[in-house]
């Protein structure tokens, strides 16, 4: 049994390298992003795939709805893969919201944001869990930051500890997980991930999640997608 993964299309925003993590921000799909869709949908259709789960975000549901276009595949829609928090960075270059987190580190929680990239990164594993209705093979639309990990984990070497900074994903480039690695992958830099959390708690940081209030890796629950919703293919 396997999962795929995929990057939404390019958006005007993330051309310009600028970061989004509030999904009331109708970004869309630019011409572009549109065009690469359309040009890997016919791949899914010798896919067979039965299920397909998205971020709230209207990039991801856009997406999904132009690679499945013509496929009878349930979808749905799990907020826990939205991209992070940026606080007060929401709209601005990626660089600038990089220059902060080398200086402050990625347990800490940006100005105005309710999560640290650790937490975030938490957040979105336990949505790569499969839901227990979600048969095989799968489908999953996110963002760059969960590919870039996920790309990661494929390659990385032992005893390596996790980056800060990843790679950039490609957009539209399917990654396949059978399920044994993701749960091994998911588990293990769930570990990790709240490790670091608990470490800097441990030393009084404020902001840092605790040992109380962990992330639980446990399969989302779905809320039913609707694609029209406040979407546009430009």
């Amino acid at each position: 049994m396997a999962t795929y993964f995929v990057r939404h299309g390019r958006t005007s925003y993330s051309a310009r390298y600028l970061v989004n993590g509030d999904s009331n921000v109708p970004i869309a799909l630019d011409e572009q992003g549109v065009r690469q869709a359309q040009a890997i949908s016919p791949r899914l259709q010798e896919m067979a795939l039965r299920s397909c789960w998205t971020s709230s975000f209207p990039r991801t549901r856009q997406t999904a709805r132009l690679l499945l276009e013509g496929i009878d595949c349930p979808q749905s829609v799990h907020p826990c893969l939205n991209e992070p928090d940026y606080g007060v960075f929401e709209g601005r270059p990626f660089l600038e919201y990089a220059d902060w987190l080398k200086g402050h580190g990625p347990t800490t929680q940006p100005p105005g944001s309710q999560e640290s990239q650790r937490e975030a990164l938490l957040r979105m594993l336990s949505g790569c869990v499969p839901p227990p209705t979600a048969e095989a093979p799968r489908l999953v639309v996110a963002h760059g930051l969960l590919l870039s990990v996920l790309n990661w984990c494929r390659s990385r070497e032992p005893e390596t500890s996790i980056p800060v900074f990843f790679p950039e994903a490609p957009y539209l480039e399917l990654l396949a997980v059978s399920d044994r690695c993701l749960r091994d992958w998911a588990s293990r830099l769930s570990d990790e991930l709240q490790g670091e959390l608990d470490s800097n708690a441990a030393g009084g940081d404020p902001g840092i999640s605790s040992k109380d209030d962990r992330t639980v890796l446990r399969p989302p629950e779905p809320v039913p997608a609707s694609l029209e919703e406040n979407e546009s293919d430009a």
